[in-house]
């Protein structure tokens, strides 16, 4: 499939067929951008490159290139026999110690693309705890060097990141993503499994990036109030930005997997009640930065129930320090 000729365009939403792991996330979607890279969550237009993008990239070569004047940007997800083949021989050249077998190749190829009047190549993480900038003085140099002593050819392995919290469940795979905006929300979303909070039965939940969530209506407030007039779900509440990096994310999980480990969790947490999870709703900040700067929180809140009982799991990553005024509550309104 080839990018349409657009200043600054990217591909549509492509659909992987092999979930992407990237640094301890997983992705089942991608964008080609014209301009050299491709992202995960949305497209991007940007053609400057700077390394704190506020989102994981694959950046080749990030600079102001003009599919318009000629060349092809194309795309493909490829899993012929020989395809994967060569793939795999690349892999276990490269990575001698670690098994693998490849299943799936996508490929994406910018081929005599013309320059828009004039980058920088590599790969960074939503909140850089992994990233890397070739070293190449100059453009050419990436055609003669490599860091895998196959000229032109550059490989890194990118599946997990120490940095990620072990505790919190699984995210990043077929998540919806909040908006990126200053003390926004996402849209209503409708539960399978209805929750029940403190006598009431919510059927619906609003995830807000200021690290809240409410069920009748979004909320935009960033400074914490504990009689907020309103059921609400407070894992961490204070002034958080998106905008500037981080990820907050939300599913409904019903599968056996994620199921067994949030009932093994209430088992373990409430021994004398007889509880067998149906649903597990998991919203996830991850590395989102403070407004006022100067660190990042990363934390989990999930809504576990069935038809008869409702409980809430907080888990908490790396929370960096913060003097914003922050509060942690579940409130029900009066």
């Amino acid at each position: 499939i080839i990018n349409p000729p657009a200043e600054d365009g990217s591909s549509d939403v492509i659909f992987l067929q092999q979930p992407f792991k990237y640094f301890g996330r997983t992705y089942n979607q991608i964008f080609v951008n014209n301009n050299g890279y491709l992202t995960f969550t949305e497209p991007l237009s940007a053609y400057t490159p700077f390394l704190d993008s506020a989102r994981d990239i694959i950046a080749p070569l990030w600079t102001r290139l003009d599919n318009r004047r000629g060349g092809s940007i194309s795309y493909r997800k490829d899993t012929s026999t020989a395809v994967l083949a060569q793939v795999t021989a690349a892999v276990k050249e490269c990575f001698p110690n670690i098994p693998f077998a490849a299943t799936s190749a996508f490929v994406a190829t910018w081929d005599s693309v013309p320059y828009y009047n004039g980058g920088g190549a590599g790969y960074n993480t939503v909140d850089s705890a992994s990233s890397l900038i070739i070293p190449a003085a100059s453009v050419p140099e990436l055609s003669s060097s490599s860091n895998i002593n196959v000229t032109a050819c550059w490989s890194f392995h990118v599946d997990g990141s120490p940095k990620l919290p072990a505790n919190v469940l699984p995210f990043g795979n077929g998540e919806r993503v909040t908006p990126r905006l200053d003390n926004g929300s996402s849209e209503a979303i409708t539960l399978q499994q209805p929750f029940k909070f403190f006598g009431r039965t919510h059927n619906q939940t609003f995830v807000n990036n200021n690290g809240h969530l409410t069920f009748t209506e979004p909320l935009s407030d960033y400074i914490p109030l504990l009689n907020s007039e309103r059921d609400i779900v407070a894992p961490l509440w204070t002034h958080l930005d998106n905008r500037r990096g981080g990820t907050i994310s939300y599913r409904e999980d019903t599968s056996t997997a994620v199921l067994e480990l949030v009932t093994a969790a209430i088992d373990q947490y409430f021994p004398n009640i007889t509880f067998a999870a149906t649903s597990a709703f998991v919203a996830t900040w991850d590395s989102v930065p403070y407004q006022s700067g100067g660190g990042v929180a990363t934390f989990q809140v999930v809504f576990v129930s069935n038809v008869h009982r409702s409980f809430i799991l907080i888990n908490y990553g790396d929370i960096g320090e913060t003097e914003q005024m922050w509060l942690v509550s579940g409130d029900r309104s009066f």
